[in-house]
């Protein structure tokens, strides 16, 4: 059986030394976590300067997943759920929790990042946007 943590911890993937890309693990084991919001970096963060957590100023994700079992979603601000596509691109396939409203905003949040920030292939964002409806 996994040995839990004395204490839970939160593990900052975002939103260290500034406010945008929110992004944190709340870790109950070594192989037990979830996340609470995976969002973008904006503006100077975005460089790499004003984030330590580790994110260089990338929306990529660069921390381990294969321990997280869902993420959860407080509200649906780009600097909240901005970097989803590169989480689900990074691998993960578990829920996304949020309330109602949230989940009928998040697509079309979602959608509008993409079509500015990564690609106009409508297909590739109809298949993204199916799967994020399948999680959550």
């Amino acid at each position: 059986m996994e040995t839990l943590f004395a204490t839970p911890q939160f593990i900052h993937h975002g939103a260290v030394n500034g406010v945008t890309g929110s992004c944190h693990e709340y870790r109950l084991a070594n192989n037990y976590g979830v996340l609470i919001d995976c969002g973008l970096f904006q503006g100077a963060e975005s460089s790499g300067a004003a984030d330590g957590a580790g994110s260089a100023g990338s929306n990529q994700i660069n921390f381990a997943l294969q321990h997280i079992k869902a993420l959860i979603v407080t509200h649906v601000h780009i600097d909240h759920v901005g970097r989803i596509p590169y989480l689900l691109a990074a691998g993960f396939n578990g829920p996304i929790f949020c309330t109602i409203a949230s989940a009928t905003l998040l697509p079309l949040v979602l959608e509008d990042a993409l079509k500015i920030g990564v690609t106009k292939d409508s297909k590739l964002i109809a298949a993204f946007l199916a799967k994020v409806q399948r999680l959550l």
